[in-house]
């Protein structure tokens, strides 16, 4: 029988189970570790993500920008010293 007209297997029938494994190492690796931190997940949860291709990591550094967009108050770098003493950037 080839695969193509073998029969779909019925969705409430019992599958066998599939155990993957997923290694990461180096940059890439410190990346997800990273990631985890900041996301408060584990960075085994974000290996399989990027296994998947669910999450991509650059392999070449970001190019400079012109601009970018900032949503703060205009004087955030004059008075953040005065927020920091204060404790008001809170």
């Amino acid at each position: 029988m080839s695969p193509q007209s073998e029969p779909v297997p019925d969705p409430g029938q019992a599958q066998p189970s599939i155990t993957a494994s997923v290694t990461m190492s180096g940059v890439e690796a410190q990346i997800l570790r990273d990631l985890a931190a900041v996301l408060g997940r584990t960075p085994e949860e974000l290996a399989i993500e990027h296994a998947a291709g669910l999450l991509p990591i650059p392999t070449e550094p970001l190019p400079p920008v012109d601009w970018a967009l900032f949503d703060g108050p205009p004087d955030l770098a004059t008075r953040a010293d005065e927020w920091m003493h204060e404790g008001t950037g809170r």
